[in-house]
């Protein structure tokens, strides 16, 4: 059993194309044979950005499945309690506070957002130039918050595929008047 680190991209095509090879990517996980040290646990890396990188945990504490938590490392989320992993809040937070700050290049993030929900690649290799404060006051960019939302989308694509999936993050984003 034990720890395992795999490092994973998604391919490129349509969210049903990146569900299946994500889950196909899971489904090769060892079993575990118990709790603890029995269990089997992973950390896929899968995103990064200059000192920040994404990874997924699996299994979550809320043990459902194919579900996995989205985490940053390189920086915490959350003011009464530090996590590396940010909830929907967190990412609403950040861009209403990036959307207050940067009214007029925050059109740039709004596309970045729907290419990423359509599934389209994006690049970050140009840094946007805006900036969002963590609960400690550290300016951060807003790329690491871009990446965490891709990866967010796939989560619910693959926790909620028969419902919405994707379309539960997007449209909190969409009533928030953020994409």
């Amino acid at each position: 059993m034990g720890s395992h680190e795999v490092y994973y991209t998604l391919p490129a095509g349509d969210r049903v194309i990146k569900r299946k090879a994500l889950i196909s990517k899971m489904l090769e996980e060892e079993c575990g044979t118990g709790t603890g040290d029995n269990c089997s646990r992973y950390t896929y890396f899968v995103e990064s950005y200059k000192e920040y990188g994404i990874y997924l945990k699996r299994p979550t504490q809320l043990n459902k499945g194919f579900d996995f938590t989205v985490n940053v490392s390189g920086m915490w989320f959350k003011k009464n309690r530090r996590y590396s992993n940010p909830s929907h809040q967190d990412i609403f937070d950040v861009l209403i506070e990036c959307k207050s700050k940067y009214p007029e290049e925050y059109d740039a993030v709004k596309s970045i957002i729907a290419k990423i929900y359509r599934c389209e690649d994006i690049d970050l290799t140009t840094p946007l130039g805006i900036f969002f404060h963590d609960f400690e006051g550290i300016e951060r960019p807003i790329e690491i918050i871009l990446l965490s939302v891709k990866w967010l989308f796939m989560e619910q694509d693959c926790a909620y595929w028969n419902y919405s999936g994707r379309k539960m993050l997007y449209s909190g984003l969409l009533e928030q008047g953020l994409v």
